[in-house]
């Protein structure tokens, strides 16, 4: 199986900056991201229903295009998640995402029409451990761009004892060549401690045929192999 990097797209259709969700005209809200973003599920979570568009660009072009995913901006920018459409919620529950994950029900005023959204919650520095457990490292190979020599490494914390010792001593870090995965998963959020979110070619097919806007894929410069 083949995976993709996925992330929202930077530019609209138009080339301008597309728009993130914000709601930084709610008061009070702050602490709820905050435990989101360090992976906390908010079972008590209430809907907002004030989400609005806007960018760093100039305000006439912040309700220009409506899509699927849009990240968050504001005193929203904190939640490690992004901000999806009823449409690709269905879509995606019909892959396996990794666990945990979380959908907080939601709601996007545009145009003066309101929109059912949702707040998709994938990561945080509190269950990165959970996430890095899908992750076989004693098979996946990581390259020391110093010496060119290959790496394997026991469990995320040998990992990350290592790469803090080679950011000391030579204020780089670990190159992925070949990442083992232990379950056929569609979407895997490693943001938190690989940098990239990936996506299997079935989801990225899906997606583009349902024609669900708002995303951009790349190629990897690393393997994604499933263990054998």
């Amino acid at each position: 199986m083949k995976y993709y990097k996925i992330t929202p797209k930077l530019n609209n259709d138009n080339g301008r900056i597309s728009s993130s969700a914000s709601v930084d005209n709610l008061s009070g809200i702050e602490n709820e991201f905050e435990k989101i973003r360090y992976g906390e599920v908010v079972e008590s979570f209430s809907i907002i229903d004030s989400f609005y568009l806007e960018s760093f660009d100039d305000e006439k072009y912040w309700e220009y295009q409506l899509n699927d995913i849009h990240s968050f901006i504001g005193k929203a920018k904190v939640i490690t998640g992004w901000f999806i459409s009823e449409k690709l919620k269905k879509k995606l529950s019909g892959f396996k995402i990794s666990e945990p994950h979380y959908f907080y029900s939601s709601k996007l005023l545009y145009h003066d029409e309101i929109y059912k959204y949702f707040i998709f919650q994938f990561s945080g520095k509190n269950i990165y451990k959970e996430l890095t457990s899908y992750i076989n490292f004693v098979k996946s190979e990581f390259i020391n761009p110093t010496s060119e020599e290959l790496h394997f490494f026991n469990n995320i914390d040998d990992y990350a004892e290592k790469s803090e010792e080679l950011y000391l001593e030579k204020d780089t870090d670990f190159i992925k060549k070949k990442i083992v995965l232990k379950d056929d998963l569609d979407f895997f959020p490693m943001q938190s401690f690989f940098k990239d979110n990936i996506v299997s070619e079935r989801l990225k097919q899906s997606i583009e045929e349902n024609e669900i806007t708002g995303f951009e894929f790349s190629e990897l410069d690393y393997e994604i192999e499933l263990d054998k």
